[in-house]
């Protein structure tokens, strides 16, 4: 492209941001915390976090990983300040110069109407939250960020369903599982068309659940209080937990892991196979969002692979569709 391509799928529970060209892309993962109003927090140390204060359109909001952070679990988060702000900070990190432009997405329940026409509406109103100016606080004062040239805003799912690799079955449905952090979106595809009768969205249901479940799992086994992060990092980088300095047994920890996952996953399965209503004529079950690899053994479905990036899918998806509309 002539100018500088930034891809940006800002889910509830990360901001993605890819950037570069074939074979060389480089990607950011920042997490979507932020808080109304100014609480900076200077990071003490060389590894210590540091916020960033940012204004837009009057309102103020402060980014940063230890904030009790406000819930982006909201109908309109997709054209809010609060997301305008976080996709902002996550270009600020990945370091966008003007000029550049933005590839953002919008779930298929958002940008298409219940009819199956392209809701303009909202697709204009993502485009122009991307193009409403946003402030850093410095030391010096405020300092106005770049806003991108062009916004452009696609479907998420649909442009990862439509490059899926399904040999000579291209007569059949192809379904795109998106597991991320608080909802699960399920987007079928068949001959270059979605099959609006058979997607849907289950909303709670992700990465987030299986969480809370295991946090309360170790809680309930230990007695003792476990911190959200911890409880992350121990679900999905199966990192040790420990309490008041000792560890806490790897078979209770295993155990509360297990059983969390699957309980999760019998009520993505059943939720998926009633908006779905049948994965077997399907040629692949594609996973893709923060939860893929996560979920992928405990799914009951023979068909169904995760992305070999399924963090990035969706950005990769809209980045390599652009790239070649704007060689």
């Amino acid at each position: 492209m002539s100018i500088t391509l930034f891809s940006c799928d800002d889910g509830f529970g990360d901001i993605k941001i890819l950037q570069g060209d074939p074979g060389q892309r480089i990607r950011h993962t920042l997490p979507s915390r932020a808080q109304s109003g100014d609480w900076y927090q200077a990071g003490l140390g060389t590894a210590a976090e540091e916020s960033a204060v940012y204004e837009t359109e009057g309102g103020t909001f402060t980014v940063g990983e230890s904030l009790q952070a406000e819930d982006t679990r909201f109908s309109d988060y997709a054209i809010s300040p609060l997301n305008r702000v976080l996709v902002a900070h996550a270009l600020h990190h990945a370091g966008a110069q003007a000029p550049f432009a933005l590839a953002v997405g919008l779930p298929l329940r958002d940008y298409f109407r219940a009819n199956g026409t392209p809701n303009e509406g909202r697709i204009a109103a993502k485009r122009q939250n991307h193009l409403t100016p946003v402030r850093l606080r410095t030391i010096g004062g405020p300092v106005d960020l770049p806003v991108p040239q062009v916004v452009h805003t696609l479907p998420q799912s649909l442009v990862v369903a439509m490059s899926a690799d399904i040999g000579d079955e291209e007569d059949a449905p192809v379904v795109v599982v998106d597991i991320g952090s608080r909802t699960t979106d399920i987007t079928v595809v068949q001959q270059g068309r979605v099959d609006f009768t058979r997607c849907g969205t289950l909303p709670d249901l992700g990465v987030a659940a299986a969480i809370d479940r295991f946090q309360g799992a170790v809680e309930d086994a230990t007695g003792q209080r476990l911190t959200r992060n911890v409880a992350q990092n121990a679900l999905i980088h199966q990192k040790p937990i420990k309490l008041y300095g000792q560890a806490v047994a790897v078979d209770i920890v295993d155990q509360a892991r297990a059983k969390a996952i699957q309980a999760i996953a019998v009520s993505m399965t059943h939720g998926v196979e009633q908006h779905a209503r049948t994965l077997t004529d399907c040629a692949a079950v594609i996973l893709i969002g923060g939860g893929a690899y996560l979920f992928a053994d405990a799914l009951p479905w023979p068909h169904a692979r995760a992305h070999v990036d399924p963090v990035f899918a969706n950005a990769d998806a809209w980045h390599a569709l652009l790239e070649a509309q704007n060689p």
